[in-house]
């Protein structure tokens, strides 16, 4: 079954609690820096932020940091760095994968309207981020 869903107005893509890292059969808890995989799971994605027209940021629950490095720049995510439009990500089953196709919503209508009719474009590998450090207290 297909699904939609649309990140929040900011850009920022918030999931409820998912796996807790270095669970049992994590493969990311023996990566490192600089190794990619072809998934993550979208219960652990915790925000995704665009950096750029080809690059996506995935901040996971816990410190992992992953890359995404679109196959071919999308310019339309310019729009959803600068607040004016939101990603709305084609979900298939539990993990965001290599393949997966993203849309940018256009916010000045106020509502996703016809997503089939938005620029689709596709995922790249994660690549991943060294840890990023915990917020101070």
């Amino acid at each position: 079954m297909k699904k939609m869903f649309v990140a929040a107005l900011t850009g920022l893509l918030a999931v409820g609690p998912g796996n807790a890292p270095g669970a049992s059969g994590d493969r990311a808890a023996v990566e490192k820096a600089g190794d990619s995989r072809s998934c993550v799971t979208q219960s652990a994605i915790a925000s995704s932020i665009v950096e750029d027209d080809q690059n996506i940021r995935f901040e996971m629950l816990g410190r992992r940091v992953y890359r995404n490095r679109l196959p071919a720049a999308c310019p339309e995510l310019r729009q959803v760095r600068h607040g004016f439009a939101t990603l709305a990500f084609d979900l298939h089953g539990s993990s965001t994968c290599q393949g997966d196709l993203i849309r940018v919503t256009d916010l000045s209508r106020g509502r996703a309207v016809n997503l089939e009719a938005t620029t689709a474009c596709p995922l790249g590998s994660f690549e991943r981020l060294p840890d990023r450090s915990l917020p101070r207290r």
